[in-house]
C-alpha cells in the first residue's frame, strides 16, 4: 500500500466555519522550554496552555486498507495519547468522497489540542499513524527544558 503522512506539533488548531482548520504557531524540530522561576524549587515542569498535533495522512485509491486506521501521540513523561481511530465505515466514506470530489488521493486527517499539557521531561514528542499493522512516525518534536 502506498501512502503518505504529514504531521505537525503547533500551539493551536482552529476548525473554520468553512470545514478549514487554521493551524497556529506551529513549532521548529527542536524547542527549549525554560522554566519559570516560580516552578524551579518544584522541579523542571513546565505547563503548556495549549499543544496542537496536526497529521494529514494520503492514501492511494486503489488500494482500500484492511482494518482500521489509527493515530496516537508519545510525550515524554506522559501515558501515550489516542488521537482516534477510524473504522472501516469512515474509510470507506473517504474513499468515496475522494471519487465524488475527483481528488487522485483518499484523505484522512486526525488533529488534537491538549490543553492543559505538563511537560514534566526533556525527550522526544511522537506523532504516529498506523495502517493495516504498519506504524510509521508522522511528526516529532525534540523537547528541550532549559536549566
Amino acid at each position: 500500500m502506498t501512502y503518505s503522512c504529514v504531521g505537525l506539533f503547533c500551539e493551536d488548531i482552529r476548525e473554520e466555519v468553512s470545514g478549514s482548520h487554521t493551524i497556529i504557531g506551529v513549532m521548529p524540530d527542536n524547542i527549549t522550554l525554560a522554566v519559570p522561576p516560580s516552578n524551579e524549587a518544584a522541579g523542571s515542569s513546565l505547563l503548556f496552555p495549549k499543544m496542537g498535533v496536526y497529521l494529514r495522512v494520503h492514501l492511494e485509491p486503489s488500494h482500500r486498507p484492511a482494518g482500521a486506521i489509527s493515530a496516537r501521540v508519545s510525550i515524554p513523561g506522559i501515558p501515550d495519547l489516542s488521537l482516534g481511530e477510524l473504522g472501516p465505515d469512515a474509510i470507506e466514506k473517504a474513499f468515496a468522497d475522494s471519487v465524488v470530489k475527483k481528488f487522485p488521493l483518499v484523505g484522512i486527517i486526525f488533529k488534537a489540542v491538549l490543553s492543559p499539557l505538563q511537560i514534566t521531561e526533556p525527550g522526544l514528542a511522537t506523532a504516529f499513524v498506523k495502517i493495516e499493522e504498519k506504524e510509521i512516525i508522522a511528526a516529532m518534536l525534540n523537547i528541550q527544558i532549559a536549566k
